[in-house]
């Protein structure tokens, strides 16, 4: 009869070492001894605390639990033990209710956002999960066929026979049969994987770019293309464009301004197309010039572009490596003096640079593409 009143209490908290154990009483706590066996008077005090501490009549619960915690032996000091036990051990679960709730609602949100923002698969994307999943069904066919045929000759040389060669021949064909068949499954699945990897890829820098751009507009900044269909497909923000500023401060002209821009522009053409491989004239060698009336305008378009920034910067590497090193990342990649790093002289001697390198550019852009193409410049 008491254990089975005991069991309705709610233990939240066992220490055999200190010899008690804590129950909660209505919310109560109650240090019980061990060993220690309550008589029928004093459990039914303690369920009259539970009754009376349900009615919000806490301090008289406290006493009844009191009285019988003396009745026991309980000392002041087990009893302010049994309390620190129990509210730590209240803490504790409090915390680790708090943490499954937030791991609950990361991977709520991680898997909302898996569902909802990415973008739905291609017809390339589920022509190629559907090819894996028929090369993993072939596998697990050949698998099983491969088992079947290994099993026989294991049957048939426990019995103490020898297997025909046609028998070992099958055996062999189905294990071979299942090689291939996983070699093809992995093969559907890496491509189906990669093209999911390019698609989620493209989309979520197509996102950063949006976000990006709504970010820099919403502070009033210039949004503006980086270049042309050849070039890398990136924002350009002018209020972070080392060239831009350089010409808003007063410190280049418009004409070094607009001899920049057009560096820019070859600049970034030339970022799929390396100029050591480049043929400026867009005459392959051993053929003849009919071959140029064959190019499209496109391809001459490029071809003249490269070689303009060719001869800019063969004409830049003539004055120094500082010159054709700033004009590259100012003019070039868009970089500020400040990115360059350096503060004080190394700064003025970087706009110095700047502006002796961007003469130069005017006066190659003012004369004829085929001067200056003899020599390459130092990388």
């Amino acid at each position: 009869m008491i254990n089975q009143d005991f069991q309705a209490f709610q233990t939240i908290e066992t220490n055999q070492r200190a010899g008690f154990r804590v129950l909660s009483i209505g919310g109560v706590p109650f240090v019980q001894p061990f060993p220690g066996v309550l008589n029928p008077d004093q459990v039914a005090a303690l369920q009259n605390a539970a009754r009376i501490s349900e009615l919000g009549r806490r301090r008289v619960a406290e006493a009844i639990v009191g009285h019988v915690q003396r009745e026991l032996g309980v000392s002041p000091d087990l009893h302010a033990l049994g309390i620190s036990i129990a509210a730590e051990r209240v803490a504790r679960e409090k915390r680790d209710q708090r943490a499954r709730r937030v791991g609950q609602v990361r991977r709520a949100a991680i898997a909302a956002n898996r569902t909802v923002a990415e973008p739905e698969p291609t017809s390339a994307i589920r022509e190629a999960l559907r090819e894996g999943t028929a090369a993993l069904a072939q596998l697990r066919a050949a698998r099983a066929e491969a088992k079947a045929a290994r099993e026989a000759l294991a049957e048939i040389r426990k019995a103490g026979q020898v297997p025909s060669l046609e028998q070992v021949e099958r055996a062999n064909r189905a294990r071979t049969a299942s090689w291939s068949a996983l070699a093809l499954m992995r093969e559907r699945s890496l491509t189906a994987d990669q093209l999911r990897r390019e698609q989620l890829d493209a989309f979520w820098a197509q996102q950063s770019a949006a976000e990006t751009a709504e970010l820099a507009s919403a502070r009033g900044e210039e949004i503006g293309k980086a270049g042309g269909p050849d070039a890398p497909k990136a924002l350009r923000i002018s209020s972070r464009d080392g060239l831009a500023t350089l010409f808003e401060a007063g410190v280049i002209s418009a004409h070094q301004y607009g001899a920049g821009r057009a560096y820019r522009v070859a600049y970034e053409t030339a970022a799929k197309v390396r100029i050591a491989s480049l043929n400026p004239s867009g005459v392959s060698a051993g053929k003849s010039p009919a071959g140029l009336q064959a190019r499209s305008a496109h391809e001459l378009q490029r071809a003249y572009v490269l070689a303009r920034l060719r001869q800019i910067e063969l004409a830049v590497a003539g004055l120094g490596e500082r010159e054709l090193t700033v004009l590259r990342k100012v003019a070039g990649e868009g970089m500020t003096i400040h990115q360059i790093g350096g503060g004080g002289k190394p700064r003025e001697k970087n706009k110095a640079a700047l502006r002796r390198a961007l003469d130069v550019a005017v006066s190659v852009l003012a004369g004829p593409i085929h001067v200056g193409l003899k020599r390459s410049p130092n990388p």
